[in-house]
């Protein structure tokens, strides 16, 4: 969900907004235990409505493997049907591989996971899967957005048992399937865009692994030989 499009850009003025309890206490309790963690990964299985200039409307997929350790290290590997593509974060710089093209680059970023998200996205356009997921105020965000937020009990989602939550606003609807488990962790997540045809973008979270040890040497990149460097410019200096 984010940046892909992230929700805490968007902003709802409905002066009657019906928000349930039980979806938010359900939210809050997510985000509570996503903030508690030291370091994880996860798989993001995601498919996304894109226009495609011979063939209109179509459905790309992607497959993301993110590692994470609090607060400044990320990496996500990132597998498309155009491209393959590689994010190194050590806490002061951003490398990125195009194992597609055998090229790569570094972009500077702040010593902090959420504020090197928000910056390269604002600076470069990238997108980190599913980040909306790992801002503290993700519950906070979403009522911003939303003129009602519903609880639809219990279902099976990707074999598990899910509570189900769906936010309704202006601009998107988003509906969450969050597990009902000890870990309230996100299972499933669509977000429709209003604003773009009702076009969709779905991800599916599986293989996450809590407070791993992850060796600091995952998060640092090295280029392959004979791969080409390319300077990465912001868009804010073209």
């Amino acid at each position: 969900m984010s940046l892909a499009p992230g929700l805490h850009a968007q902003t709802n003025s409905t002066a009657d907004p019906v928000m349930d309890t039980a979806a938010i206490l359900i939210m809050d309790r997510m985000a509570d235990m996503i903030g508690s963690l030291h370091s994880c990964s996860f798989d993001l299985h995601v498919s996304q409505d894109q226009q495609d200039p011979d063939h209109g409307m179509i459905t790309r997929f992607t497959d993301h493997q993110v590692f994470m350790t609090g607060p400044d290290r990320m990496h996500v590997n990132s597998i498309g049907e155009r491209a393959h593509k590689g994010y190194w974060y050590n806490g002061w710089q951003v490398a990125y591989y195009n194992f597609t093209e055998n090229n790569f680059g570094f972009m500077e970023a702040p010593a902090n996971i959420i504020a090197m998200i928000d910056e390269v996205h604002h600076d470069y356009g990238v997108d980190f899967p599913a980040a909306d997921f790992f801002y503290p105020t993700f519950t906070d965000d979403l009522i911003a957005q939303s003129t009602r937020i519903d609880y639809l009990g219990t279902v099976q989602r990707d074999g598990r048992e899910c509570f189900r939550i769906v936010a309704t606003g202006k601009a998107q609807t988003v509906q969450l399937w969050i597990a009902n488990d000890a870990t309230f962790l996100p299972v499933h997540f669509i977000i429709t865009d209003h604003a773009a045809g009702n076009t969709q973008y779905e991800g599916a979270f599986t293989h996450w692994v809590l407070n791993p040890d992850i060796p600091d040497q995952l998060y640092e990149f090295m280029p392959p030989p004979g791969a080409a460097r390319l300077t990465v410019m912001p868009r804010k200096s073209k």
